[in-house]
């Protein structure tokens, strides 16, 4: 880009900046390289490129740059309350925070060439800067500034698993600034950190996963679709020690029972087969059943049937073997709701045999 070029590109983006101290600084950078005073354009393009960055970071948050500062920086002690507690003081550490956040549209190692090329410049010696080294600096200027602080995502998929795991933080208040070419990668992280850990921490997990799969395209769904049904399978066989069955059907987001999805059929057909086998073999508990109700606001009717049959089942060999209680009163009254007429006859005899009892 030649310096006639370059001066009409930074014209271009200056009228597009709406933070006013960024458009005042580029606007003078633009001023001083016209006039050829070429020091003085890299100073001012270094603070337009500081101030759209603190802009940027704010947006995304404090907390995530007091996150990011503590994994850049372990050792030290005192914690910058905002991002002008490093800038100017310590620009370099603020280049390498931005850096751990993941949201910089170019290279670290450029923005502390550009450091170096300021702090000449500010204090100059002998070797005045020349033209080749402002057009360098102001052309990396408008590359960062040209992106609306508005707009900033982070172009990364694991500082939102590594920060959600972090005790107190709000992780899901940047779930929508992840950018769209790091969803499926960031929600692969998020199901495999789930998978393969416990506790309360990657409980928390759940939550940002659903809203993360809000924002994901059909085709990212797709392929995430066919590796739930995988994991499902794998964990009603017993081959997950750390989650159960029940705990990835609650992890799942289920579509609307009305609406089509054959994957969402796929997967609950697994589920339904093992709830029969386990009422088959007497494994069937009290909280199976509880977890039956609850798939069963969750799926179409012909699986809501299927789940009403196998408690019915199940309710009769408690009656039979007289090992029930006052609440199966109530499930049973709930069960004679949702089934045909010619089942009531079934769902009276129980009735009364619990009533027998009690």
């Amino acid at each position: 880009m030649s310096g006639v070029a370059l001066l009409s590109e930074t014209e271009r983006v200056l009228q597009q900046v709406s933070e006013p101290d960024v458009r005042c600084y580029l606007d003078e950078a633009l001023k001083c390289f016209s006039a050829e005073a070429y020091d003085a354009a890299i100073v001012m393009a270094w603070s337009a490129t500081i101030a759209h960055l603190i802009h940027q970071v704010n947006k995304i948050g404090l907390e995530v740059f007091q996150y990011a500062f503590r994994q850049e920086y372990p050792d030290r002690k005192k914690l910058p309350n905002t991002p002008d507690d490093l800038v100017g003081d310590d620009d370099k550490a603020f280049i390498q925070v931005c850096g751990q956040m993941r949201f910089l549209r170019v290279k670290s190692a450029d923005l502390h060439r550009f450091r170096d090329h300021r702090n000449n410049s500010a204090h100059p010696n002998q070797n005045p800067a020349g033209q080749p080294e402002a057009e360098w600096c102001l052309k990396l200027c408008l590359e960062v500034v040209r992106y609306p602080a508005e707009s900033v995502r982070i172009r990364d998929d694991a500082l939102l698993v590594e920060y959600a795991l972090r005790s107190g933080s709000s992780a899901e208040t940047i779930v929508d600034l992840i950018d769209s070419d790091f969803h499926l990668s960031t929600a692969t992280k998020l199901l495999d950190a789930y998978l393969n850990n416990s506790g309360p921490e990657y409980d928390t997990l759940v939550g940002i996963w659903r809203r993360l799969w809000d924002l994901l395209n059909e085709t990212d769904r797709t392929e995430l679709w066919g590796r739930l049904e995988n994991e499902v399978v794998r964990a009603l066989e017993g081959h997950n020690d750390v989650r159960n069955g029940e705990e990835l059907a609650r992890f799942i987001v289920w579509p609307v029972p009305n609406q089509s999805n054959h994957y969402r059929d796929s997967i609950a057909r697994r589920y339904v087969s093992d709830l029969k086998r386990k009422v088959q073999d007497g494994s069937f508990s009290s909280e199976d059943k509880e977890f039956a109700l609850w798939l069963y606001e969750r799926l179409p009717g012909e699986f809501q049937s299927q789940i009403v049959h196998l408690c019915t089942r199940w309710l009769v060999k408690r009656v039979r073997q007289g090992n029930f209680d006052g609440r199966d009163l109530d499930f049973n009254a709930w069960l004679k709701m949702q089934s045909g007429p010619n089942q009531q006859r079934r769902f009276q005899t129980i009735r009364d045999a619990i009533v027998r009892r009690y």
